[in-house]
């Protein structure tokens, strides 16, 4: 393979790389807006409640916590 050919497959690699790049942060991009963050957190726990733009989806909320506990190994506490 010749060095111009090498340079179009690393040119073509780029390409790529930052396509695929840029759709992850879209994507992570339009899901921050209703992923619950440190931020949200601390107005919880300063006024109770958290103003949110679309309303929050129990099901998926019973579905992730029940995969957090079912993940994790769990001891039991000790006895003091």
């Amino acid at each position: 393979m010749s060095s111009s050919g090498i340079g179009l497959l690393f040119a073509g690699l780029a390409l790529v790389a930052g396509l695929v790049y840029r759709s992850r942060m879209r994507r992570l991009r339009s899901e921050e807006a209703t992923t619950l963050n440190d931020d949200l957190i601390r107005q919880i726990e300063e006024r109770g409640w958290v103003d949110l733009d679309e309303p929050l989806d129990h099901d998926t909320i019973q579905e992730e916590e029940a995969r957090f506990w079912e993940e994790e190994p769990w001891e039991e506490a000790d006895e003091w």
